[in-house]
């Protein structure tokens, strides 16, 4: 059984209508093909730079502020940190920065609120249970000065990508054409985020999505995307899910890493239902019984299998 981690204020409003589905056979693709769609965000009192420059002062009322700066800045007094931290926010049209808010749902009642409304439009178009049966779910914003580009990679969860303000390109490289190869992704599903590697090849596979304010774009899982941005400020809302179906696929090929580290050759995820359930059960016995975040839900088990790897590596370094 995959464990959920779950939100207190999620399942608690209605559809609202903020996610629209004006072309309902675009969304019989969800999890497959990327797709636009409009949204009523543009503007939001909630994502004006102003407000995020505040809200950004609560990634410091725990130990989340740390992954938004490098080991040598952690050395400095927090009260330090959260006042670079808000100004760089403020100054985002001057600083060449780029810049991102994550578990925004979690620091404030108000964005919680929003991500509830935001999965319960996902859930009356796409007539599932989302909030109920996915075993995690965020909201991130992000922001970038004029003329920035997001280098490629993929992520794990079902992503909708919506632009509030500014405009910018979004390539996303379709899974059908091979973009990934197997060796990519149990690469990232042993906690290597930038694990994708670009080739020419794929240039002409990708699929180029323009980001206005009012549309976003579905990113399917495992869908490699890269970005730039345009000549003005951007800011874009990322609401992102797993279900479990993703968690038990990510956990088939971290075996599938182990085993191709050791010269075998691992059946690929849904190649035999019963090679894919016992690599399953295995990798949950090693994961953390009750994970805190999705990083312990999905990668603990990984972590633990991959130590001895890791030993070996350091003994051939001569660091151990």
């Amino acid at each position: 059984m995959i464990p959920k981690l779950r939100n207190p204020r999620v399942g608690q409003h209605a559809a609202s209508g903020l996610i629209r589905h004006d072309e309902e056979g675009a969304w019989e693709q969800l999890n497959e093909q990327p797709f636009a769609f409009r949204h009523g965000l543009a503007d939001h009192p909630l994502l004006s730079i102003e407000r995020l420059a505040r809200l950004s002062e609560r990634a410091f009322d725990g130990d989340h502020y740390k992954r938004y700066f490098k080991s040598c800045d952690l050395k400095l007094p927090r009260d330090t940190l959260k006042a670079r931290f808000r100004e760089d926010i403020e100054q985002i049209r001057e600083n060449g920065k780029w810049m991102a808010l994550h578990y925004i749902d979690e620091m404030d009642p108000e964005y919680g609120d929003l991500f509830d409304l935001l999965l319960a439009d996902v859930e009356e178009i796409t007539r599932r249970p989302v909030r109920s049966q996915m075993t995690w779910g965020s909201l991130s914003v992000f922001l970038s000065a004029p003329c920035l580009a997001v280098p490629y990679h993929f992520d794990h969860e079902t992503n909708f990508l919506m632009q509030v303000q500014g405009e910018k390109d979004l390539w996303l490289y379709p899974r059908e054409f091979g973009a990934l190869t197997a060796a990519e992704i149990e690469d990232f599903y042993r906690h290597n985020p930038v694990a994708g590697i670009y080739r020419d090849e794929l240039a002409d596979a990708c699929s180029v999505w323009r980001l206005k304010p009012g549309i976003g774009v579905h990113h399917p899982p495992l869908a490699p995307h890269r970005i730039l941005n345009d000549k003005n400020v951007s800011v874009s809302l990322a609401l992102y899910y797993a279900m479990p179906e993703m968690e038990e696929r990510g956990h088939v090929y971290q075996v599938n890493y182990c085993m191709r580290k050791l010269g075998l050759h691992p059946r690929a995820p849904g190649e035999s239902a019963l090679s894919d359930g016992m690599k399953i059960k295995f990798m949950r016995a090693l994961s953390t019984s009750n994970p805190r975040t999705h990083d312990e839900l999905l990668y603990s088990g990984v972590s633990r299998l991959a130590a001895p790897f890791r030993w070996a590596k350091q003994l051939r370094q001569g660091r151990a």
